[in-house]
């Protein structure tokens, strides 16, 4: 029996046809009244409570699915134990099962010793329990004084084996895979805990190298239920950074805390990440199904930085020995360049020779050449020359009336636009009081002062209304 202070902790669970005696068929008529048997409720959970010791007088075995986890302050541990069934659809049997505070340092020591980690929701168990009845409300629970983690590894593998199985039938595995990975891979996304050991000794071995990198880092749960809803928030934030690759790290832990990582949601979102994402979670033995979609998987977050390190160095040595190459083909080049220079030199000056007497010989006949054609054009231009100083008196007289008959129309054309003429003729000038001429009505607002230039003299006016024209002007 349990005490009254346990009275809350139990789930309610119908119990049918405990007793023959006590509960009489449901065709059969009813006795008569007197002859009926008749027990108050302590009596009936008296009886309840003396057929579960019967019926179950030791511990036994049982597996289910753990749902609804809760730790108590005062230490305990109650959760409910469901029959597995698909994804979305309820529960086909469950009951609730308690873990005192006395004997969970027992269960945790065996999960400890196979580092299996805490119970989380979802876990599959096989679970050592009494049943218990609390006789003063009337619940029946199990009281869990042991586990079988090989059990949960077994359940546990048995489940990561399948995901893996569907996803690499899905092509999932190699999606990742086929990203190319950067020659020089100094933009990093990181997912992992801030201020975790994993993210210090990730950053400690990149800044050691001197090499420029630039980490873009997302604060991520990397354990517990929160873990693979963030590390997705977080690769959906670094797909958004412009971002060589993403590291998704932690500093180890137990086959449970690193469970999330076997999550499907999470790792379908590493494989369709668009850049290459390289997983160090610090486990040894065990590859969860995150490094199998992984782009690169290495054992740990410093094993990562290494990685990304090396990839820098051998790309810094590679450019390196291309230059020293190029330095020697340039020396080659430049020993061979100064001997054809060489060999150059000499012919061009056996031919520069042989050309300057070419050219002297050219030279010599040319002058005389030159001479005579020029004694020729000089009779032809005195010719030319007598003939145009005959003609040139009569084409300057053309050319001189010509230009007073053009001169006279443009002065008649200026004295015909000249404003002292226009008003005369009845048009005025507008100005405002800076001087500036008045084109539109958008010139002026009201109460300005505006100066009117006619004829004979100004008018100052000063505007009350400014009326737009209805049209607009084309």
């Amino acid at each position: 029996m349990t005490s009254e202070a346990e009275s809350g902790l139990f789930a309610e669970s119908e119990l049918a046809s405990l007793s023959q005696d006590v509960v009489s068929e449901a065709n059969s008529p009813p006795p008569a009244p007197r002859n009926e048997p008749s027990f108050t409720v302590a009596q009936l959970n008296d009886l309840i409570s003396t057929a579960v010791v019967q019926a179950f007088p030791d511990d036994l075995w049982v597996e289910g699915e753990i749902s609804n986890l809760n730790r108590s302050r005062s230490g305990h541990v109650y959760f409910d134990l469901v029959e597995p069934v698909q994804p979305g659809v309820p529960a086909a049997a469950k009951i609730s099962v308690v873990l005192f505070s006395q004997t969970k340092q027992i269960v945790n020591n065996q999960l400890k010793r196979k580092n299996v980690g805490r119970l989380v929701d979802g876990m599959a168990v096989r679970v050592r329990a009494a049943v218990d009845f609390y006789h003063q409300q009337g619940r029946l629970q199990l009281r869990m004084t042991g586990i079988d983690p090989r059990y949960i590894l077994a359940a546990m593998a048995a489940e990561r084996d399948a995901l893996i199985t569907r996803l690499h039938a899905d092509g999932v595995t190699q999606r990742n895979k086929a990203q190319p990975f950067p020659l020089v891979p100094l933009r990093i996304g990181l997912l992992t805990s801030r201020g975790s050991a994993a993210e210090a000794d990730f950053t400690k071995e990149l800044e050691s190298t001197g090499f420029a990198f630039q980490i873009t880092s997302c604060d991520t749960r990397v354990q517990g239920e929160m873990a693979p809803s963030t590390l997705m928030a977080g690769l959906r934030t670094m797909c958004r950074h412009d971002v060589d690759v993403i590291v998704i790290i932690r500093g180890g832990g137990s086959r449970g805390d690193l469970a999330v990582f076997d999550n499907e949601q999470l790792c379908r979102a590493i494989a369709d990440a668009p850049v290459p994402v390289i997983t160090g979670i610090g486990h040894e033995v065990d590859r969860s199904v995150a490094d199998e979609v992984a782009h690169t998987a290495l054992k740990t977050p410093t094993a990562v930085a290494a990685h990304l390190a090396a990839a820098v160095d051998q790309f810094v040595s590679a450019t390196e020995s291309r230059w020293d190459a190029i330095h020697v083909v340039a020396n080659v080049q430049c020993q061979r360049a100064e001997r054809e220079l060489v060999s150059l030199a000499r012919r061009a000056s056996l031919a520069g020779r042989e050309g300057l007497n070419l050219a002297d010989q050219r030279l010599i006949e040319q002058s005389r050449r030159t001479a005579r054609a020029g004694r020729e054009g000089l009779i032809a231009a005195d010719q030319r020359l007598a003939a145009q100083t005959v003609e040139l008196p009569k084409l300057a007289d053309r050319i001189l009336r010509s230009a007073t008959t053009q001169l006279g129309h443009i002065d008649a054309r200026l004295r015909a636009a000249d404003p002292a003429v226009l008003l005369r003729r009845g048009w005025s000038i507008t100005r405002t009081a800076q001087g500036d001429v008045v084109r539109a009505v958008a010139d002026v607002d009201s109460g300005d002062t505006l100066v009117t230039e006619v004829a004979d003299g100004s008018i100052i006016s000063n505007v009350s209304v400014v009326d737009p024209s209805q049209e607009a002007p084309t």
